[in-house]
């Protein structure tokens, strides 16, 4: 899928992050049905939508060379196999929708849950579950299935 419109209705946050191999990456977040706005994209960078209700939110890969202009200088790039930069959580509407996803990362190469949280975070009111991409980088998958504790 591809989004050509995508100028005149852009998405509001975006997740900016590195690759080593773009093609594979591009290839990933393709398989993961992640919008590939190819408008926004080149040779350096690949842009995406989140799937689904996340639509708003906007991913750019980017490789080391391009991803460094958008940093300080004298920084380096977080290697996401050895250290935690962040954590990239979306939703999905129910619990199968959210092990569904997961299967289809693997299928798409990814590595499933590179953690678990205590009953799979139903104690925090959620089914929560993730990835790791490709590039080392973790998602989180989750649905809302009650309350947190004291709410």
């Amino acid at each position: 899928m591809s989004s050509e419109a995508s100028v005149t209705n852009p998405p509001t946050f975006f997740i900016n992050l590195p690759t080593t191999n773009l093609e594979k990456a591009t290839a990933f977040f393709v398989a993961l049905d992640f919008d590939h706005i190819k408008l926004w994209s080149d040779d350096k960078s690949s842009a995406f939508r989140l799937p689904g209700a996340n639509s708003q939110v906007s991913l750019m890969i980017h490789v080391h060379d391009r991803f460094k202009t958008f940093n300080r200088p004298d920084t380096s790039i977080v290697d996401a196999f050895k250290s935690t930069e962040a954590l990239f959580s979306f939703m999905a509407k129910d619990k199968a929708s959210v092990d569904a996803f997961i299967h289809q990362a693997v299928n798409a190469g990814g590595k499933a849950d590179p953690y678990v949280l205590k009953n799979y975070g139903q104690d925090m009111g959620m089914y929560n579950r993730s990835f790791e991409d490709l590039d080392g980088h973790i998602w989180e998958v989750c649905s809302m299935v009650g309350l947190c504790p004291g709410a």
